[in-house]
This record gives C-alpha cells, sequence and structure tokens, in this order.
C-alpha cells in the first residue's frame, strides 16, 4: 500500500524504488536488492537504488554494460529473461564481477529483467544473499509480483517526467514566445495569453480572460466586421490571413493570424491555438520600399523623357534646318536673279513645299504636347470606317506603286466609329504609310476591319521584315524612334514622333492602339475604337 502511495503522490523514484525494496527484504530472509535502470543516454545500466548493498559495490556494477558474461544484472537486460547464480564463485557469467562480489559479501545473485509496458528492457532487479541460494516457488512469486511494481514506478517516473518537460517546454514555448499567442476554449473565448499578445494588445491578461475573441480580432480596419465561424474554421487549416487586433486604447494593429486546434487524448478538439504577428513595421517597410520604388521609376522616366526630348530636339533641328535652307535660298534667288516665269514658279513651289512641311512638323509637336496635357481638341462624331480608309489609300497610291506594293481593303461599308475624322485620317496615314514603306518591295499591305457589338478593330498588316524587338516595348512611348525599323536597309526618315502622337490620339478618342510581329512576318498594327451603334445604345440608355 506503501508504495502504490508513493506512486500516486509522484514521490520522487529513489524514495519509492527503496520502498519496493525494503518490503521485499522483510518477505525474503537474508534477501539483499538492488534495482539497476538503463540509461536513456546509452546501453549501460545505473544504480536505481540499492539501501543495504555496500558502497563500493554500488560503484563496482553501476555503469554496468549488458552482455552474456555480465553478472546477472547485465546478462538479465541482456538476454530479457531471470539470471539466477547461485554460487558467483563458480558461475561462468560473473568473471568481471566476482571480485567485487565476494569483497561485499555477496555469494549468490539472482536478477529479473524490468520491462516496460511496451515490452522494452528499462532495468533489473536482484536479489543477493551472502551464502548459495537457490529461490524457492514462493521467492519467486514475490520477486516476480515486485518486479512489477518496479516496472510501473518506473514507467510512471517516466511519464511524470515526460509531463513535466512537455510542461516546461510549453512554458518556454508559450511564455516566452516573441509571436503573440493566445489558448482560446472552443466557444472562441480567451483562456490565457502569453506576455507577447498581452503586450501587442496592450490588455493585462487577467482583462483578456473569458472575453470573446471577435472583440479583439476583426476583419477590416474601419468596420464592424469580426471574426465568425467560417473565418475561424479557415484558420485552423493553417491558412494565413491578415486580420486586425483590436487594441485596449482602441487602435486596429495588423496582424498575421493562424489558428491550431488541441486535441484532447481521445482526439477531439479540447482547445485553440491563436497565434499573431505584428505586421506593423513589415507593411511600414513595404510601403516605403514601394514608394521608392515608384521613385525610382518615375525618376528613370523622367530621365529617360529628358533623353528621348534632347534626341527629339536634333532630330527635330535637322528637320527644321533642311526646310528652312530651302525657304532662304529660293527666297535669295528670287531676290537676286531675274528668273523666267517657269523657273519663278518652280522656286514658290519649293518654298510653299517648304513651308507645308514646318506647318506639319510644329502641329505634330504641339499635338504631342498637348495630347500629354490632357487638352487636345476633338471634334468626335460618327466616322465611316470605310470611306475614311479609301480616301487614305487613293491619298498613298502614288507611293505604293513606287514600291510596288498591292494594297487590300476588306471593310463592310455600314460601319462607322465614334472619331475626330481629322484625327482617325492623321492616325491611319502615318500607320498605312508606314505599313508601305517598311513592307516588302512587291508585296501586300492588308487592311481588315472586325467589328463587334462595341468596338470595331481596324488591323494594318504589312509582309516585312517586322518590329525589331529592341523597339517593340517602346514604339508608343515619348520621342521614341526606331533606328532602322522593319527594314534595316531602308532608309530612315521622318522625325520619330508619328506613333507616339498615334497613340495620344487613339487614347484620347477612347480607342487603343497596339502593335506586334505576325507569326508568319511582317508588322500588324491593331487601332480598337468605339462603334458607333455602341454609344448611341449607351446614350440612349443613359437618356432613359
Amino acid at each position: 500500500m506503501e508504495v502504490l502511495e508513493l506512486v500516486a503522490t509522484g514521490a520522487p523514484l529513489e524514495r519509492t524504488l527503496d520502498a519496493i525494496i525494503g518490503s521485499l527484504e522483510d518477505l525474503i530472509l537474508g534477501a539483499r536488492c538492488s534495482i539497476l535502470i538503463v540509461d536513456p543516454a546509452g546501453p549501460t545500466l545505473r544504480n536505481g537504488a540499492a539501501p543495504n548493498l555496500p558502497e563500493t559495490y554500488i560503484r563496482a556494477i553501476d555503469g554496468i554494460r549488458p552482455g552474456p558474461r555480465a553478472g546477472s544484472c547485465g546478462t538479465a537486460a541482456y538476454l530479457g529473461e531471470p539470471i539466477v547464480a547461485v554460487d558467483v564463485r563458480t558461475d561462468e557469467r560473473w568473471p568481471e564481477y566476482r571480485a567485487a562480489a565476494l569483497d561485499a559479501g555477496l555469494v549468490s545473485c539472482w536478477s529479473s529483467p524490468i520491462f516496460d509496458p511496451r515490452g522494452e528492457t528499462v532495468g533489473t532487479f536482484a536479489v543477493y544473499h551472502g551464502q548459495s541460494h537457490d529461490p524457492s516457488d514462493r521467492e519467486r512469486r514475490l520477486v516476480t509480483r515486485f518486479t512489477y511494481l518496479a516496472s510501473v514506478a518506473i514507467e510512471h517516473s517516466r511519464l511524470l517526467g515526460d509531463l513535466v518537460e512537455s510542461e516546461e517546454l510549453f512554458r518556454r514555448t508559450f511564455d516566452d514566445n516573441p509571436a503573440g499567442e493566445a489558448l482560446l476554449d472552443l466557444d472562441q473565448r480567451f483562456e490565457r495569453v502569453n506576455a507577447a499578445f498581452a503586450h501587442l494588445s496592450g490588455y493585462r491578461p487577467a482583462e483578456l480572460a473569458g472575453r470573446p475573441l471577435e472583440t479583439v480580432i476583426r476583419t477590416v480596419p474601419d468596420t464592424d466586421a469580426c471574426i465568425d465561424s467560417e473565418l475561424v474554421a479557415q484558420l485552423t487549416k493553417c491558412v494565413t490571413q491578415q486580420m486586425h487586433l483590436q487594441c485596449r486604447d482602441g487602435t486596429l494593429r495588423p496582424v498575421a493570424t493562424t489558428i491550431s486546434v488541441i486535441r484532447s487524448r481521445d482526439g477531439l478538439p479540447s482547445r485553440l491555438v491563436l497565434n499573431v504577428i505584428d505586421l506593423t513595421e513589415s507593411l511600414a517597410a513595404e510601403s516605403d520600399r514601394r514608394a521608392r520604388h515608384e521613385a525610382e521609376v518615375a525618376r528613370q522616366i523622367a530621365e529617360d523623357h529628358s533623353n528621348a526630348k534632347s534626341a527629339l530636339l536634333t532630330s527635330v533641328s535637322h528637320e527644321v534646318r533642311t526646310p528652312l535652307q530651302a525657304i532662304k535660298g529660293f527666297t535669295e534667288l528670287l531676290g537676286t536673279l531675274d528668273l523666267d516665269a517657269s523657273r519663278r514658279q518652280e522656286a514658290l513651289a519649293r518654298i510653299n513645299f517648304a513651308a507645308d512641311h514646318l506647318l506639319d512638323l510644329v502641329t505634330d509637336v504641339l499635338d504631342i504636347s498637348r495630347s500629354e496635357a490632357g487638352v487636345l481638341p476633338l471634334h468626335v462624331e460618327a466616322v465611316g470606317v470605310n470611306e475614311t480608309v479609301r480616301e487614305i489609300v487613293h491619298m498613298l497610291a502614288s507611293a505604293a506603286a513606287d514600291r510596288d506594293v498591292t494594297i487590300e481593303v476588306s471593310i463592310d461599308p455600314e460601319i462607322s466609329v465614334w472619331a475626330d475624322r481629322g484625327r482617325l485620317r492623321q492616325v491611319l496615314l502615318n500607320i498605312i504609310a508606314n505599313a508601305i514603306r517598311y513592307g516588302r518591295r512587291g508585296g501586300n499591305v492588308r487592311i481588315v476591319v472586325t467589328p463587334t457589338m462595341n468596338e470595331v478593330t481596324i488591323e494594318i498588316i504589312d509582309d516585312g521584315a517586322g518590329i525589331p524587338a529592341e523597339y517593340l516595348p517602346r514604339m508608343f512611348k515619348p520621342f521614341s524612334r526606331a533606328e532602322g525599323a522593319s527594314a534595316p536597309s531602308a532608309p530612315v526618315d521622318g522625325y520619330g514622333i508619328g506613333l507616339m502622337l498615334a497613340h495620344g490620339l487613339v487614347t484620347a478618342m477612347d480607342g487603343a492602339i497596339s502593335g506586334h510581329n505576325a507569326q508568319e512576318g511582317g508588322a500588324v498594327f491593331t487601332v480598337v475604337l468605339p462603334r458607333t451603334s455602341a454609344r448611341v445604345d449607351s446614350e440612349d440608355v443613359a437618356a432613359r
């Protein structure tokens, strides 16, 4: 009874084993007992209890390694069965420990292995006598019972130690965790919080006890949206959610939140563990990083624009100088020489051509500035696509003939778009002229118009060398110009603002423009504009 009380109250293992040994020694006349325990760190046996054995002998057998000739205890642990040495003076299993036993006055030793519930050897129970001794049936039954008691005591001590270690591990993991943690009951009410959670929320641990989770964790800032059972179920699947911690002072702190389930020994949920990580600093750092990135991008764009504008000014200055020289030269010619009517008319025509070129250049540059500022004047109306395209094709017939280029047009005559008539002509003229200029000599340019319910798509397709890969990402950017675009052997004329201006004009008309290379070769430019019927329908709906 005393032994069971010691086990039940969690007394130190050595005290419990001493009580077991004392009880058995009272029942077996002349017996002196010991219990050795398997060392968890290695295959050796360590002294567990031996209250009536000499210290010299205890030291001699402490650390014994199990084996076939390791005395009664070492052999019993090695074989997993009782070993009876009636007389250690002659027993072949005692060569190493015979002298120590005889010096201690021990002549016989009977040892039984102690098994845990899994059947593994955890120790040995030895009974010594001062003379040769062969145990009786009664003694064998007693040792069997007391060996079982020792097994229960050792296993209970191990479990208690594991429990204490687990509790210490939990305490260290929970209380000392730098991240906020809280234990919740199954009704999602706080039971316990660690220091980090209390510091993060501003609440004292006692103030949170019994408080519903929804009063502390919220889903969206500046609203009354609270955590619900469905979200809790999602969080218990280890899905991290960014939520907000309602602090004691009323502030909302962004946190990363997960919930784990603690299960009881029968596998059923018993508690919930809430984990929160403060995101304030990381979000601030991310915001700062994003702001610095945006500032760097803006700086780079500004620098690119500045460099491109410088390049544009160089190009425009060249374009301006040539017609100005022509105007100046022919003006001096008219003022210094007496020309006949035909030569005079030719000089005036060249002056007029140069002046028109300058006017077009100045107009395009002004249109770019207005487009960038969002103040480009437009007169949007219903414009027939077929009429506009065929007018441009007629205007470019001479240029197409010079390169032996065939222009194919596929347009439903009834299709119309909402656009500025002059600006649409300006855009399509630029793109179709480029298709003729940079397409294959003797090739084809196709103009295909495809309507949908709300939009009209106009595709201009050539069969030339295509658009250089390095120019594709920046063809519509301000002041960007391709050197040797499409056809490396073709001369590059113009001043590099046609596509940029086309992009600005189409965008201002609520449309979109894009360009890419076709798989079979050649460039494809696509202009998308609102279809007239779609605009009329939407306006009718708005009016109603």
